[in-house]
């Protein structure tokens, strides 16, 4: 496998605490974050809603496991609006003025016993909690992945506790200041999942200490995150399988791609909604870049803009150039500062003008070195051109395009500026 090391050297800060965003005036909560499940909503002007109701569903109740969208503020729905996605598209979101008492902010929450629960009801409160995984780009909901995994052995949880892009720092804080909820997180996940085991990747010579597990086979894999890239599902599977060819762990050398990938965000949410009893009404949110006056590990509430976050972090130094969420290696840019906080988003970068390269594209100049990078030793020009150009491709090629992890680096080394990496995505998601 390909790595680079200290492809990106970060700058943010460690943090010794998470700060509660501001409440904000208003939250405009959209009724859809994440990919793959149609949304409906009851709600009209003029509703009343309470903290932690739910505002949408899945469209298809009898037959979808999606994720409820619940409403992160107490208050009074003023409109049905049209905003902007972090992925870019439009979609409808209610608006909601904050008023009125809170259901679970300032409470002391009581934890709820869960061994009994069978995996039926666990499935079922993932699901009406809200709760998505964001182990990949694309936020998916959990019950629904857990639904249709199809292995009948060998089925193993992993647990990534880091960042896979090592400009922002979400996941790793997480871990560090929660790592007993997110190793709790992870054996309901388990159980759930009806795994064979739990394995915890961590980053080589961290401290974090993960207690013994009732009920549950798990081990403890060190990965060198200085290497990149070293948290994608092709780079743990490879790690993982490298780490467990001793006697003791050879049961965990089974595992596959088919089995479940998390991040700490997502085991963290699992922890607060079936321990907690608590849906998805916040989110763990890095701010970061030279632009804004501070950086901060918010726990912003879902609906909440960015605008406001960038408010509480003093406001901006700088003018930024480009708005980049969830990292600079992997993320997408947005377009204002009026997106709210979704459950998908995970850090916004603010970068100036002196920091951005010559972003115009070019034809394709033939140097070979996106093939030379590339871990999964593809072709992303190859790729590339039969989506933006219609370059005939046999089946058996375009099916390489599942193998890309969306690492990006084909798209760093590209002299060309070309969209490598998106154009793959593309094709990547046709061929599922």
């Amino acid at each position: 496998m390909k790595t680079v090391k200290n492809f990106v050297s970060p700058e943010h800060e460690m943090f010794k605490e998470s700060v509660r965003s501001f409440l904000p005036r208003y939250a405009i909560i959209p009724f859809k974050q994440t990919d793959g499940t149609e949304y409906t909503s009851p709600l009209r002007e003029g509703d009343i809603v309470r903290e932690g109701q739910i505002l949408a569903g899945p469209k298809d109740i009898l037959s979808s496991d999606g994720a409820n969208i619940h409403s992160s503020v107490p208050g009074l729905v003023e409109e049905i609006v049209n905003c902007t996605l972090p992925n870019g598209n439009l979609g409808l979101a209610a608006k909601i003025r904050t008023r009125g008492a809170f259901s679970y902010l300032g409470k002391e929450l009581t934890t709820f016993e869960n061994n009994m629960l069978s995996i039926e009801s666990l499935l079922e409160s993932f699901k009406t909690k809200g709760v998505v995984n964001t182990f990949e780009t694309n936020a998916v909901s959990l019950s629904n992945q857990i639904n249709s995994c199809k292995l009948e052995s060998n089925r193993f949880v992993v647990v990534r506790m880091f960042d896979e892009d090592k400009s922002r720092y979400t996941d790793t804080f997480i871990a560090e200041h929660y790592t007993q909820e997110v190793a709790e997180g992870a054996r309901i996940i388990a159980r759930a999942f009806d795994a064979d085991g739990i394995i915890f990747a961590i980053p080589k010579d961290s401290n974090t200490n993960i207690k013994p597990m009732e009920g549950f086979p798990y081990c403890i894999i060190e990965i060198d995150t200085s290497k990149y890239p070293c948290g994608y599902k092709q780079n743990l599977l490879k790690e993982i399988k490298k780490s467990t060819e001793t006697d003791e762990l050879s049961i965990f050398s089974k595992i596959n791609h088919r089995s479940l990938f998390v991040d700490t965000e997502t085991a963290f949410s699992t922890y607060e909604a079936i321990v907690l009893n608590k849906p998805v009404v916040d989110r763990f949110v890095h701010i970061n870049g030279r632009c804004v006056k501070s950086s901060v590990m918010f726990r912003a509430r879902i609906g909440q803009t960015i605008a406001d976050l960038v408010e509480q972090c003093g406001g901006f130094r700088i003018t930024p150039a480009k708005i980049v969420i969830n990292g600079l290696i992997a993320g997408n840019a947005i377009s204002n500062l009026e997106i709210p906080v979704t459950k998908e988003i995970k850090s916004v970068t603010f970068l100036s003008s002196m920091e951005l390269y010559n972003q115009k594209s070019n034809p394709c100049v033939r140097c070979g070195n996106c093939r030379m990078v590339c871990p999964e030793q593809l072709s992303p020009d190859l790729l590339y051109k039969h989506i933006n150009a219609g370059f005939h491709l046999t089946k058996m090629m375009k099916a390489t395009a599942l193998l890309c992890a969306q690492c990006s680096l084909c798209n760093s080394v590209c002299p060309s500026r070309l969209s490598l990496s998106q154009a793959i995505a593309i094709l990547k998601e046709s061929q599922k």
